[in-house]
């Protein structure tokens, strides 16, 4: 990686989170920032990694600490399907075991912190893009060792405690149905940790609150 990330090129802003903005420059290529001051350095070494693994997430361009430029994947997330097309819902929940199932044969890199198994900590829908040559998956951020179950484990409560309209809990159901019937069986045993997990991570309405907490209740029944 070089430190020469800044370019003249013009920037057009199209996503913030938790912790960075990302923009599109004029010459195709994403630029993600941190406003946290996180080095965004070993996420772009994680990056690199699964791409010589065959995990697909975009190359990377170029990393700085503050900055990085990576490939732009045209598509919807697989949140963005399965809310448009919710009869999609069931082949979306197996394509997101299918990623982690490709997760649990990769080697965890040395450079990551623990021990165990690699995980990605926030493999959700809305990390998943729908690209023109199958899924991506984004944002390695929160990447670290420990057990498989657990990734699987977090993935499912992302969508399950996620606040949604009536009519899209049908929905969320046959998704997450699909989805767990494809992953790790044993992953239900992870679900209280998860949820700590969770609620550990950034501020939560009480309603969120409150399905988080009968959730890390299962582990005294």
């Amino acid at each position: 990686m070089t430190a020469g990330v800044r370019s003249v090129a013009q920037r057009q802003h199209l996503a913030s989170g938790q912790d960075s903005d990302v923009f599109i420059r004029s010459d195709g290529l994403l630029v993600k920032r941190t406003r946290t001051g996180r080095d965004l350095r070993r996420e772009a070494e994680m990056m690199v990694y699964l791409s010589g693994c065959g995990i697909p997430v975009p190359r990377v361009h170029d990393a700085a600490r503050d900055e990085l430029v990576m490939q732009y994947v045209p598509g919807p997330r697989m949140s963005e399907e399965i809310g448009r097309k919710p009869w999609f819902a069931g082949g979306l929940g197996k394509e997101l075991a299918d990623l982690h199932r490709r997760l649990d044969v990769i080697p965890a890199p040395d450079f990551l912190s623990g021990e165990g198994d690699l995980l990605h900590l926030d493999l959700h829908p809305g990390n998943v893009v729908l690209g023109p040559e199958g899924p991506v998956v984004l944002d390695w951020a929160s990447a670290t060792k420990g057990d498989r179950r657990l990734d699987v484990a977090l993935s499912w409560v992302s969508l399950a405690v996620a606040s949604l309209a009536p009519v899209k809990k049908l929905t969320r159901w046959r998704f997450l149905r699909s989805f767990m019937a494809n992953a790790d069986p044993l992953a239900v045993e992870a679900i209280p940790e998860a949820a700590r997990i969770r609620l550990g991570r950034h501020d939560r309405d009480p309603r969120e609150r409150a399905v988080l907490q009968r959730l890390m209740d299962r582990d005294r029944h």
